[in-house]
């Protein structure tokens, strides 16, 4: 059966999917996995005309290894999709790993989790905890799944009797968000999905509650946090907002294209394609260019922004899009009549570039000539 799914991608692509299945009385519970490895994860090599890569899967729990397979794939038979179970798991708290070798390389990936194994009650109601499938920590761009499995105590129980709400909460406790959850029955088990809109809402943190009702009374509740990243418009819906956060990494005939886009489905498809020639692996889901350019959005405007300004719009935020972290920061506050400013020292490319704050109200201007840190840029291309 299957009562709670969450799908963890780590950075190679390997991917893992797990069930929890509570225990009942005597019995422990059990851990399904269900691995799934692509082309990025595995070296291939070529053997009598085919290319062929081995691999080996493992489960561990609370540092024990439990279960383990080993196998070859041709990598026209991609993807590896891999099942493994860990039975009469005690219930509590407990620590899934599960670790990915490549044997022609030796190199291992391995990702980790707590998970809890519950007790289902035969006097009471009982949950799972609620889980949020793309993870606590997400941008607010369109919907949110979340699974939540309810355990009854009585086999017999009607379904049209049992209903199910969710409700979204910002930091402040004010409601964002609301609605019922879809519910699937099964011999031992509801289970209750919904999909919830956080398109943009601001960023910040949120909290996710459930809770069941049969004949009106309130029998389960969980709740989940749910951090939210900025959603950034890099897809043209807002052109002139769009314009500013790409400026630095545009071509003049790349802004001209977003420029005489007709509506947003235009200004989508020339959006669309500015990513993907920045693709670095274009054959996978995941556009890491895409990915880190929107961690450095994120932290421009929590540093860098000032006085109403976006943080794109400032000097060092211009710097940063493009150069990412420094590899050195001096700092020199203002003493000795000498104005605040700072030093970015780059080792890769070789590059200083000063800043300065000529107001005193913490906005630091470019000193460097800017030709200067755009040249470097062109020159190393670092992202």
């Amino acid at each position: 059966m299957t009562l709670l799914a969450l799908v963890l991608s780590v950075l190679t692509g390997f991917q893992v999917t797990w069930n929890v299945e509570p225990a009942r009385e005597q019995e422990g519970g059990a851990v399904h996995m269900t691995v799934r490895l692509d082309e990025e994860d595995l070296l291939f090599v070529i053997e009598d005309g085919t290319e062929a890569a081995s691999w080996e899967v493992a489960a561990v729990i609370d540092g024990e290894l439990t279960v383990r397979n080993s196998e070859s794939v041709l990598k026209s038979e991609l993807p590896v999709i891999e099942t493994l179970s860990i039975l009469n798991v005690p219930t509590g708290s407990h620590l899934l790993t599960v670790i990915m070798r490549d044997l022609e390389t030796g190199r291992s990936y391995s990702w980790e989790e707590e998970i809890e194994v519950s007790l289902v009650d035969s006097a009471f109601w009982s949950s799972g905890g609620l889980q949020i499938l793309e993870g606590s920590k997400q941008r607010a761009s369109g919907s949110t799944e979340v699974v939540w499995n309810v355990y009854s105590p009585s086999l017999s129980n009607e379904p049209d009797s049992i209903c199910a709400a969710y409700v979204l909460r910002d930091a402040s406790g004010i409601t964002r968000g609301e609605g019922w959850m879809n519910m699937t029955a099964s011999r031992s088990s509801f289970e209750y999905t919904a999909s919830i809109d956080i398109n943009r809402l601001d960023a910040g943190e949120y909290e996710i509650l459930a809770v069941v009702m049969y004949d009106d009374e309130i029998v389960a509740a969980s709740g989940k946090r749910l951090e939210l990243l900025q959603s950034w418009d890099v897809w043209g819906e807002d052109p002139d907002l769009t314009e500013k956060l790409i400026r630095q990494i545009s071509s003049s005939s790349e802004l001209r294209a977003l420029s005489n886009a007709e509506g947003p489905f235009s200004r989508n498809a020339v959006m669309a394609e500015f990513w993907h020639r920045r693709d670095p692996s274009p054959g996978t889901v995941r556009n890491e260019y895409l990915e880190e350019y929107l961690t450095r959005l994120d932290y421009i405007e929590d540093h860098f922004s000032v006085l109403n300004k976006m943080g794109i719009n400032t000097d060092r935020g211009r710097v940063y899009v493009l150069l990412g972290e420094p590899d050195i920061r001096e700092n020199r506050p203002l003493e000795n009549f000498s104005l605040p400013s700072q030093t970015w020292i780059y080792f890769t490319p070789p590059l200083e570039v000063d800043f300065v704050d000529y107001d005193g109200y913490g906005e630091f201007e470019l000193f460097t000539e800017w030709e200067e840190v755009r040249n470097a840029w062109e020159r190393h291309r670092i992202f």
